[in-house]
């Protein structure tokens, strides 16, 4: 998460989003006084934060930095649910190799939920950030965004060395789109996502 009082921007950094890449990158641009959760592992120390994990919801900032919040871009970034537990999943044999054991279909049926971020970048429900960033047109769309922006972001990658096979239907059954469908059903509608 950051909050750029210098280029009066909040960044809401959701789970298998490029978040940690997006993080990094902008950090290159904060002042002295803005607030990064940031990731030591990633060469992002934290900055004026106190907060430990660096996925915060809007609705908390919104009670903790209300100015800010009130009058800042914010924007978070959001990704096809079939291809974010995927992605997941191979960020999880990595990390806690235990997890993925069973399979994928085991996986999605454990562990899919935690990758579920509507509740990150809404309030009942209702979108309550300017901007929800598609991750299939992450680059487009930082082009048009009031945040420093170059082509740096292209080249900025973090935890990508995780994923080795790309295309995410390779790993679905039946039962896990329909569990993943399930799960991400309000993102699903809003984005227009699709299996396919």
């Amino acid at each position: 998460m950051i909050i750029s009082h210098k280029h009066k921007f909040i960044f809401i950094k959701t789970r298998k989003t490029a978040g940690s890449s997006i993080e990094k990158y902008l950090y290159n641009y904060l002042g002295q006084h803005d607030i990064c959760t940031g990731s030591i592992k990633e060469n992002t120390p934290a900055l004026n934060s106190e907060f430990i994990d660096g996925h915060i919801s809007a609705s908390t900032i919104q009670k903790q930095y209300p100015f800010e919040f009130k009058n800042y871009f914010k924007f978070a970034v959001e990704r096809n649910p079939w291809d974010k537990v995927v992605s997941y999943y191979f960020y999880q044999q990595h990390k806690k190799e235990k997890r993925t054991k069973g399979g994928f279909d085991a996986f999605v049926e454990h562990y899919g939920k935690n990758v579920v971020d509507w509740s990150m970048y809404t309030n009942n429900d209702k979108v309550a950030v300017d901007q929800v960033i598609r991750y299939e047109h992450l680059h487009q769309t930082f082009l048009k965004i009031p945040i420093p922006y170059n082509c740096e972001l292209l080249t900025t990658k973090v935890k990508a060395e995780f994923r080795k096979e790309k295309d995410y239907k390779k790993f679905y059954t039946n039962k896990s789109i329909e569990i993943v469908s399930n799960l991400f059903n309000k993102e699903i509608d809003m984005f227009l996502y699709q299996f396919n």
